[in-house]
């Protein structure tokens, strides 16, 4: 399943579509079909163009992040708080504070919830240790450090927090991530009150000419599809 998830999301890049579109120019060369091979290569660069143009990738992240969207300052009291492993997790003195490990750390500092509840096979005991170096006590840390994927994390997570007593969490990830993690939460009978992390280049793209091609913008556009893709997948399989 990894395998598979990991050869879907390649190819939802758009590179990789554009690679391929090229590869079947090349193809229809050798067949000796010049006007197929030439529109194919138009389509090949058009797409890349577009995809990596901040107005393209900006229009699909507002389709993913609603206005409404809560900023940590808004966020309601809870019982824990939840931080999905995922994007650079620098911990200690550096710590970056609009990262999901950032926003994490303010929240419980700032005493919006008792219980930290780190989630994630790659990244929860990477990040409660950092918590602990950055003065969470153990007892108020929670590491679920065994789910592969969004719905593994709310499962799981959701598990331990029942276990526990406890139902209502502030859930920080990032901010296209947010609509499904929020919605897997709550289909497992968590209350949810999003802060999502600052970890796209949203506000710099949006500085950005609309249709200049960007590097950050194609990164983006890429994320979002794949984000799109998942949650038509949750949807169909009942898990949000």
């Amino acid at each position: 399943m990894a395998v598979l998830d990991y050869l879907v999301s390649r190819a939802l890049h758009p590179a990789v579509q554009a690679l391929l579109l090229g590869l079947m120019a090349g193809a229809f060369i050798l067949a000796r079909k010049p006007r197929a091979a030439l529109g194919v290569g138009l389509a090949a660069v058009a797409w890349i163009w577009v995809a990596s143009s901040p107005a393209v990738a900006l229009r699909l992240r507002e389709g993913l992040v609603p206005a409404a969207t809560a900023h940590a300052a808004d966020t309601p009291h809870a019982d824990a708080i939840v931080v999905l492993g995922g994007g650079a997790i620098p911990m200690g003195p550096w710590i970056e504070t609009g990262s999901r490990a950032g926003i994490g750390l303010s929240l419980w500092q700032e005493g919006y919830a008792p219980i930290m509840l780190v989630s994630g096979s790659d990244q929860a005991r990477t990040l409660a240790a950092g918590y602990v170096q950055s003065g969470i006590p153990m007892a108020d840390l929670r590491v679920e450090a065994t789910s592969q994927n969004t719905h593994e994390n709310a499962r799981n997570s959701a598990a331990m927090l029942h276990a526990g007593g406890l139902d209502a969490i502030v859930l920080v990830t990032s901010p296209i991530h947010m609509r499904r993690a929020a919605a897997s939460f709550r289909h497992e009978g968590i209350q949810v009150a999003p802060a999502p992390a600052d970890d796209d280049d949203h506000e710099l793209l949006a500085a950005s000419t609309g249709w200049l091609p960007r590097r950050e913008a194609l990164t983006l556009t890429a994320r979002c599809l794949r984000e799109y893709a998942a949650l038509w997948i949750y949807t169909r399989r009942g898990w949000i």
